[in-house]
């Protein structure tokens, strides 16, 4: 079997303080002065596996992952695939190839062509199709990928014009946390001209108008319209963002 690209436990000691070695896993940390990140590390055949975990411990969830990990992965996109049932509500994890990643940079740089960092994800988060600028994008940004403990971080894109906030997009629409959304929403209400268009991880659409205060009209598929209270629309976009 070759050994191109795997990392050793001597490899690892150059940069990390111990190595721990757990059911076929190396596991090591790295402390900041406000949390501490956990790396566990799998080698099988010419792919190096990477789970890493913010602020808390669990060795066990972590080989869970890395064992779950299909047997292709692809060196230019993600690669999505379902998790066993785990205590965090995560339903899918994501691989990505090094280049969407920058963990284990600087003295360990030369084995990084086969490394892939596997993300437990609620699959809301990540259609799955994202470019390597738009995932980065999304894990500085939008989603603390290696908290556990997080809230669901849905995926969705907004393209909006709020004339009397005078705020919007462009048509393209911009990434946006679902908290933000529920707030631009607020403004909208009794805004006869304006508009929020949201797209949801797969791709689907509804677009959300108001006549009149606290009343609002949603659109699913650019024709079926639902007059709705405030509450009720709220309960009909956890739905659309949340969706399986």
């Amino acid at each position: 079997m070759s050994e191109v690209g795997m990392f050793s436990k001597d490899d690892l000691l150059q940069s990390f303080a111990s190595v721990d070695e757990y059911t076929g896993c190396y596991f090591f940390h790295q402390k900041l002065p406000k949390v501490i990140y956990e790396y566990c590390l799998k080698s099988v055949g010419e792919r190096d596996l990477l789970v890493i975990s913010e602020g808390l411990s669990d060795k066990d969830f972590s080989v869970a992952v890395v064992d779950q990990v299909p047997g292709f992965l692809s060196q230019d996109k993600i690669v999505v695939f379902e998790v066993s049932s785990n205590k965090y509500g995560f339903t899918h994890a994501l691989v990505v190839p090094n280049t969407y990643h920058g963990s284990l940079k600087g003295r360990l740089e030369s084995k990084r062509e086969n490394l892939y960092l596997c993300i437990p994800i609620h699959r809301c988060e990540f259609s799955g199709a994202e470019s390597e600028g738009e995932f980065k994008e999304m894990i500085q940004r939008m989603i603390p990928v290696f908290r556990w403990d997080r809230d669901v971080c849905p995926k969705i894109k907004v393209y909006f014009d709020n004339p009397v906030t005078e705020t919007g997009t462009h048509e393209a629409g911009v990434l946006m946390k679902y908290p933000t959304l529920l707030s631009e929403i607020d403004n909208l209400s009794g805004v006869v001209s304006g508009f929020i268009e949201v797209t949801n991880y797969k791709g689907d659409v509804v677009e959300i108008l108001s006549a009149s205060k606290g009343v609002f009209t949603l659109i699913r598929n650019r024709k079926d319209e639902d007059v709705l209270t405030h509450s009720k629309l709220v309960e009909a976009l956890n739905s659309f963002v949340l969706a399986e």
